[in-house]
C-alpha cells in the first residue's frame, strides 16, 4: 500500500494521541491515518534502512509495515501509544527480508544472550560531555551519529539504534528485540562508552573537513 504525506494538517490533529488517531481512522478518516503515518514514519524508515542498506529495499519493508498498520487498526485501538508495536512489526518485517535476502547475516539482527566483553577504559574517566543520545537530537550530529554506530560491536547496535534515533525507551527497546528490559540496559550501558569515543572521532573528521 503506498501511502502519500498529506498537504495540510492542523496542529491540533498533529497533537491527539494514538489511540485517538487510531479510532478516526477506523471510522473513515483519511487524514488521521496519514498523521499516523507522518508521525512515525520517518524514524521507521532509518532503522529499516540500517538494517536492509538499501533505500528503495527499505522503503518495500516501509510499506509492508504502514500496510500492517493499516490491516490492524482495529485491534490497536485500545493502545495509548502505537510506537512499540510499530517498531516491533518493523524489525520482524527486517529480519524476514534478511532471511529470504542474505541469510548469512541474519545474526545481525538476532538477540544474543552471551556474556559481553568489558568496555575499554573509557567507562571509567569522568564524563562532562552530553551523551549519544543527547547529540543525536540535534539534526548536525545525525550522520555523525549513524556512523558512530556502526562502529561499535554488532551485538550493541539494535539496542543503541532504538535508543539514540528510535527514540525507545529501554521496555519499548526489549519488547522490539524479545529480551528483557535488563538485558537491554546492560547492553547500552556498555555501549554508551564506546558510542561516545566513536562518535568523538566522528565529530573530529567532519570537524576536519571544514
Amino acid at each position: 500500500m503506498q501511502t502519500q504525506k498529506p498537504t495540510r494538517r492542523t496542529s491540533a490533529s498533529l497533537e491527539l494521541a494514538d489511540s485517538i488517531l487510531v479510532q478516526q481512522a477506523l471510522a473513515g478518516d483519511q487524514d488521521a491515518f496519514e498523521t499516523l503515518v507522518h508521525r512515525y514514519e520517518t524514524a521507521l524508515f532509518q532503522m529499516i534502512y540500517h538494517y536492509v542498506g538499501e533505500y528503495h529495499e527499505a522503503w518495500d519493508v516501509l510499506q509492508q509495515v504502514l500496510l500492517q498498520l493499516y490491516l490492524s487498526l482495529a485491534t490497536l485501538h485500545l493502545q495509548a501509544e502505537i510506537r512499540p508495536w510499530l517498531f516491533t512489526v518493523a524489525h520482524n518485517c527486517c529480519v524476514n527480508f534478511l532471511r529470504r535476502r542474505r541469510p548469512t547475516y541474519f545474526s545481525e539482527l538476532e538477540p544474543r544472550d552471551n556474556a559481553l566483553d568489558e568496555t575499554t577504559a573509557l567507562a571509567a574517566l569522568p564524563d562532562t560531555s552530553p551523551q549519544p543520545e543527547e547529540l543525536a537530537e540535534h539534526r548536525e550530529f545525525q550522520q555523525c551519529v549513524y556512523r558512530a554506530i556502526e562502529e561499535i560491536p554488532i551485538q550493541y547496535r539494535p539496542v543503541v539504534w532504538h535508543r539514540c534515533v528510535g527514540n525507545l525507551h529501554f521496555p519499548e527497546i526489549g519488547q522490539v528485540l524479545n529480551i528483557p528490559t535488563s538485558t537491554v540496559k546492560n547492553r547500552f550501558y556498555r555501549a554508551r562508552p564506546l558510542l561516545r569515543a566513536a562518535l568523538v572521532a566522528q565529530l573530529d573528521m567532519t570537524t576536519a573537513k571544514v
